[in-house]
């Protein structure tokens, strides 16, 4: 029996294995005969696409922008080519002495390079020309317009150079031979053929002029080396009337407590400005850094602050777009006069291994920045990101340190009071090496702010007027270095530097020397604001993005501010650690 039944459970195994091949082979026979499904180009079958028919979505074009609108976006792509002018009146009244002499340049002629510079070559030298501006202060004789610009060639004679002047109203150009050329570099600093070197071209403004011009000022202008030439740049005359930007209230007073005469003595406190160079972070985010130093800045005395612009990390450029929007920040874009694209790999590494040729191109936003903003400040101030100019002592603002050094001239008699190009301040190098707090509370003023935590500096001060920072006077200053005036009006004494009992450029860096601890000293002078400070930077990331509130309504702004130095809990004196300054509002 058992024998029987293995028989019959086999043979229902082998056919079962018979039929099961036989399927297989069928199957595998017809797949032999189906033709592929045709996709389309996101995967859907031909047939399924014609049956569904699809809709593309509605073609938009842009608005090409006329007349007006055409002129402003052309101005912002080319700031210092003044297109409004050329539409308006050079134009529409043909601006020229005659057909064949001084005809006024059409913006499409322009010898661009890099995008904000202009070409203009006269026998053997080349010319870069950034921007020009109109100096009408006290010290001068004429009011002069003055030309930013590059030159490839230092110490040279210059072939004779002339200014066309144009004016609203009137079709013919004002020939003006340039005066000067002053270089706003030292050869023996450093020098290779056919570098870019930057100077200032001076041309005054003749006393006696058409009637059509009388008491104005010239709009655009020029540089030819012969009266009828056609220009093949054209530069708009930045001529910035004075301004009253908001000064910061010193922090001995308290802002709802002044009376009218504590108003009327801050009329009258120095107004600073802060120029910056190039930002140059692709790679490196700062941002943190960045608004500490910022802050830091405004508690000091900063009014406003002026950068420039080659590239920086995606976080980075979220903090200055929020200065920006503030108004506490002014950006502008910045190349290379030697032609350089500005491609952020390439630029970058260019300005890392071509020193010479990038300390010759920062003298021009320092110098920019300087006659930008002649008439906005009492002093321009050229630091870097890692660089602060502490008060020491019992001062605690940079308006504090002017008064001081004005006083000491007048106590020793003196008659350069007031009459100083410059205010400059030694140089003490702040390491990395981290402090370390003796107890809780010490870290708890601290807090997470790097200047806060590094107090550890060199002994030792830089040699003055080495590594040196300054206050510019924009009354006498005529051209400036990274680190003090070089050239100053009639009338100005020598530049004056400050005993480090009063202030000290705090430079936040290793120092170039080698040093070992026992060369470290603990200096603590910035504590005296941690408390102001801390709450500032904590205000700017809680409103990092919401800014058009944060500017819309300051008094809550004000309010909140107050409410987070109350919630700080020091042992520090309330009374002097007054509220942050409001920052000033977009410029319109």
């Amino acid at each position: 029996m058992s024998t029987r039944g293995g028989f019959i459970r086999l043979t229902i195994l082998v056919t079962v294995a018979v039929l099961a091949i036989f399927v297989l082979l069928s199957a595998l026979q017809r797949t032999d005969h189906l033709k592929p499904t045709p996709l389309g180009q996101y995967g859907v079958s031909v047939e399924a696409g014609l049956a569904a028919k699809v809709t593309p979505p509605p073609i938009r074009h842009l608005e090409e922008p006329i007349k007006e609108e055409l002129v402003r976006q052309l101005e912002q792509e080319l700031p210092e080519v003044d297109y409004g002018f050329w539409y308006h009146w050079a134009k529409p009244m043909g601006y020229k002495i005659n057909k064949t002499c001084a005809v006024y340049p059409d913006p499409l002629d322009l010898q661009l390079h890099n995008i904000y510079w202009q070409t203009f070559v006269n026998a053997n030298v080349t010319f870069r020309l950034y921007a020009a501006y109109l100096d009408k202060r006290k010290g001068l004789k004429l009011p002069t317009v003055r030309i930013l610009a590059t030159a490839n060639q230092i110490d040279n004679e210059f072939p004779p150079t002339h200014c066309q002047m144009w004016f609203e109203g009137y079709r013919q150009p004002i020939f003006v031979p340039v005066a000067e050329f002053l270089s706003v570099w030292v050869e023996a600093w450093g020098n290779k053929p056919n570098l870019n070197y930057p100077h200032l071209l001076s041309c005054p403004v003749p006393s006696e002029l058409p009637p059509p011009t009388v008491n104005s000022f010239p709009k655009t202008v020029s540089l030819v080396a012969r009266h009828c030439e056609k220009a093949g740049n054209s530069l708009r005359v930045n001529m910035n009337r004075k301004q009253s930007l908001p000064v910061v209230i010193p922090p001995s007073q308290n802002p709802k407590s002044q009376n009218a005469t504590i108003q009327s003595q801050n009329e009258a406190l120095q107004n600073f400005g802060v120029c910056l160079k190039g930002f140059d972070f692709p790679y490196v985010d700062l941002s943190e850094r960045l608004i500490e130093w910022f802050e830091l800045q405004r508690i000091l005395g900063a009014s406003r602050i002026y950068a420039y612009m080659y590239d920086v990390h995606p976080a980075v450029q979220r903090v200055l777009d929020y200065y920006q929007r503030t108004g506490y920040l002014e950006l502008r874009p910045l190349t290379l006069a030697n032609g350089m694209p500005r491609l952020r790999h390439y630029q970058h590494m260019l300005l890392q291994h071509r020193k010479l040729e990038k300390r010759l191109n920062e003298l021009i936003p320092y110098n920019d920045c300087f006659y930008r903003n002649l008439y906005r400040h009492d002093y321009l101030v050229n630091v870097d990101v890692d660089e602060v100019i502490m008060p020491l002592g019992d001062n605690r603002n940079w308006h504090q340190l002017v008064q001081k050094a004005h006083a000491l001239e007048v106590e020793k008699g003196g008659k350069c009071a007031g009459r100083f190009p410059a205010l400059c301040f030694i140089n003490s190098y702040f390491t990395k090496v981290p402090t370390e707090f003796s107890n809780h509370e010490e870290q708890a003023i601290a807090g997470e702010l790097y200047v806060l935590q590094h107090t550890q500096r060199i002994k030792n001060y830089s040699m003055p007027g080495r590594a040196t920072k300054c206050f510019h006077n924009a009354r006498l200053s005529l051209t400036l270095h990274n680190h003090f005036t070089l050239k100053w009006l009639p009338g100005g004494c020598n530049p004056r530097t400050l005993n480090t009992s009063i202030a000290q450029m705090q430079h936040y860096r290793e120092p170039d020397d080698k040093y070992n601890l026992t060369n470290l000293t603990d200096d603590r002078s910035v504590w005296k604001f941690a408390g102001e400070l801390r709450a500032a930077v904590e205000y700017v990331w809680l409103h990092l993005d919401d800014v058009l509130a944060q500017v819309s309504d300051p008094e809550e702004q004000q309010q909140q501010l107050e409410e987070s130095l109350d919630q700080e809990g020091d042992d520090l004196d309330r009374e002097q650690q007054p509220l942050v300054p409001l920052p000033p509002k977009p410029v319109s």
